[in-house]
């Protein structure tokens, strides 16, 4: 499944606080609701994909 990235983080940015990205997650999970949203650490940023099935 391919992951689509939303919004990379700039580590260096002091504007970027870890309640803005809490924000933009709880924001996107209710905009997608059939998506995981998911940060991911290898590239730095909030992703989503479709979920799986069960």
């Amino acid at each position: 499944m391919e992951k689509k990235i939303h919004l990379k983080i700039d580590r260096k940015d002091p504007k970027m606080s870890l309640s803005y990205v809490e924000d933009y997650m709880r924001e996107l999970q209710a905009r997608l609701p059939d998506e995981e949203v998911f940060f991911d650490g290898d590239s730095f940023a909030i992703c989503s994909r479709p979920k799986r099935g069960r």
